[in-house]
């Protein structure tokens, strides 16, 4: 019989809720059909097993999720411990729009439970990069438009994380630090008259914002001149400064 980390056998002793074990003479696609998931689904999960499936190694497997009544893109990757994106990308979504009664390729749960907190900041920068050109709107807080307290909060919100709404919240709320580091939202004054813009910094010196001049959700340089001039520094998110609710729409950067 065939070895599974789990160890739920479901259909002649093949499949498996959560996760896979390679077998002798296993191919990706020979797996996928085995257990009735989408090859590209199954890739999207394991995306290192693209190359050489090595006997032994475990393959995460997706699980189905009925949608319920009620129930958001958000509210469902918050439940799985995962993000909108990867959820749409899993699911080949281009909206946030779902129906009540069909279904979702979800990560599998015991991944999830994983990977909630530690991998925060590592998931930061793909859920903000899948808004990358989105317009800018005042008082926008997607998933079409954004104002710049609004796309910070939405990329957050996808990862669990309510936070205040405006910038100025942001930059009261939050724990000042000196050098920024992968996921702390960095704050501008460009009317020199307090702090009136925000972003998430990467690392490598560059951060993504909704940039109103040139109206689009984008990356730059941090070091910049322009940037540099109106820099007032850098806020961490640390459980403290969290919401206990989701943020509200109401308009405001």
């Amino acid at each position: 019989m065939k070895r599974f980390a789990l160890g739920v056998l479901l259909w002649a002793g093949l499949a498996v809720a959560g996760s896979y074990v390679v077998q002798p003479g296993d191919t990706l696609w020979r797996i996928a059909q085995t257990h009735g998931v989408e090859l590209t689904v199954l890739l999207l999960l394991n995306p290192d097993a693209a190359g050489t499936l090595e006997v032994g190694r475990t393959l995460l497997l997706p699980e189905r999720h009925v949608i319920a009544s009620g129930e958001t893109l958000w509210r469902i990757a918050r439940s799985y411990g995962t993000d909108v994106a990867t959820l749409k990308r899993l699911n080949n979504l281009t909206g946030d729009e779902i129906r009540a009664g069909s279904t979702l390729w979800v990560p599998p749960a015991a991944a999830a439970k994983a990977q909630r907190e530690p991998d925060l900041t590592a998931q930061l920068e793909a859920v903000a990069r899948a808004y990358l050109g989105r317009p800018y709107r005042w008082g926008a807080r997607g998933p079409d438009a954004f104002d710049c307290s609004g796309f910070v909060g939405r990329v957050y919100e996808e990862l669990g994380v309510a936070l205040p709404r405006t910038t100025r919240e942001l930059w009261n709320a939050l724990a000042p630090v000196g050098e920024p580091q992968p996921g702390d939202l960095v704050f501008f004054s460009f009317s020199g008259n307090g702090v009136d813009h925000v972003g998430i910094y990467l690392g490598n010196g560059r951060f993504i914002h909704a940039n109103s001049l040139k109206n689009r959700v984008m990356i730059e340089p941090l070091d910049a001149p322009w940037y540099r001039r109106v820099y007032l520094g850098a806020r961490r998110v640390t459980p403290a400064a969290r919401t206990s609710q989701p943020r509200s729409g109401r308009p405001a950067e």
